[in-house]
């Protein structure tokens, strides 16, 4: 008997990889708090992908994603926010992204979290959010500030994921509903 030893290359040095790609740490979302983690490291990683993953996925759920803003960016972007999907959404971050200097920091901070409530397929986590995106558009703050309100639950693959999400004004603070509304174009 013969044998062929077919190595796939495992041993050969690998190209690094070239700047422009971003990096993933994405994990599969077992947990609501890995949605959670998912969400903060696409953020910082700008990875457009893994932001939208952490959403409700009309392929492996029943629920639709949806995005509730403030009252007052509902005002100020009606004809935005009255449709707003998961296209738009994914369409938001892309043009923020655009409109952002490699150098330029992103963070997402969670403060004051809560899981108001936990069940085997369905949590409600609520926050206090800072959204840092230092941005290159004049005139709009690159720092967002509310609190929110994440609906999780489960798909079909048993996977956690965010399928409503309300944002809540405090203060008079610029908040993410106005920063998605100044992006949404």
């Amino acid at each position: 008997a013969s044998f062929t030893l077919i190595t796939c290359g495992l041993l050969e040095t690998r190209e690094p990889q070239p700047p422009g790609q971003t990096s993933s740490t994405f994990v599969p979302p077992t947990s609501p708090n890995l949605v959670l983690t998912n969400l903060i490291n696409a953020v910082r990683e700008r990875n457009t992908d893994n932001y939208i993953r952490c959403f409700a996925d009309p392929n492996f759920s029943d629920k639709r994603f949806s995005f509730v803003p403030t009252q007052e960016a509902q005002s100020q972007y009606f004809t935005v926010f009255n449709s707003w999907t998961l296209s738009e959404e994914r369409g938001y971050f892309e043009n923020l992204k655009s409109q952002t200097p490699s150098i330029g920091t992103t963070g997402l901070f969670f403060s004051n979290e809560k899981f108001e409530s936990i069940q085997s397929d369905s949590a409600l986590y609520t926050s206090t959010y800072n959204f840092v995106f230092q941005h290159n558009v004049s005139g709009v703050p690159q720092e967002a500030k509310g609190q929110l309100q994440f609906f999780m639950a489960t798909d079909r693959n048993r996977l956690w994921m965010i399928y409503r999400w309300v944002d809540l004004k405090t203060g008079s603070d610029f908040n993410w509903s106005e920063m998605k509304g100044r992006f949404s174009k």
